[in-house]
């Protein structure tokens, strides 16, 4: 089993406003796994990984698929600024293969359990980087937001986040282009 913190929970309850139906299924769905309001989630506390999917499934499940992929990598999005406004970031963090191989510590720090595999770094260089990191017990556009708002801290706007391999395609791992 696998845990995270639960500011990312919250951080996606947070976001479902334009999105009533889902957001009534999610916050049933997160209140009858903790027994608590997603507003009364302790954000540094941890939570089973599989709160955020339900969260996720009930966004995939009242829109369309399209417009669900989107809406998760949009909270996927926030989680960096998340981060800044909760524990703080730190300042030399400039580059975008600098903030990519802090995520990777950063994924072990705010996760725990048996299911969360250490990101690696495939490649790493100017202009790009390919890293593995499979998602432990959620959806991946979550990550591939997570890596595209890496990118918009860095003030770049023209990167791009592809998912190259994915486990529920069929592929041993989850691994990620960021380029720039």
């Amino acid at each position: 089993m696998a845990e995270m913190k639960g500011k990312f929970i919250s951080l996606a309850c947070s976001l479902l406003e334009t999105k009533p139906d889902a957001k009534a299924a999610a916050l049933t769905s997160v209140k009858h796994m903790t027994g608590k309001e997603w507003n009364e989630l302790d954000p540094e506390g941890w939570y089973d990984t599989r709160v955020l999917e339900s969260v996720f499934k009930a966004i995939m499940d009242h829109t369309s698929p399209l417009l669900g992929w989107a809406a998760i990598k949009v909270i996927g999005r926030g989680v960096y600024p998340t981060i800044q406004s909760t524990v703080g970031l730190p300042t030399h963090l400039t580059s975008p293969v600098e903030f990519v191989k802090f995520e990777a510590q950063g994924f072990l720090d705010n996760h725990r359990g048996a299911d969360v595999v250490p990101r690696k770094i495939i490649k790493a260089e100017p202009g790009m980087v390919v890293m593995e990191a499979p998602s432990p017990g959620y959806n991946c556009s979550f990550i591939e937001g997570v890596y595209e708002g890496i990118l918009i801290m860095c003030d770049i706007r023209n990167g791009k986040v592809k998912q190259s391999r994915c486990v529920t395609k069929g592929d041993p791992t989850c691994e990620y282009v960021i380029a720039w």
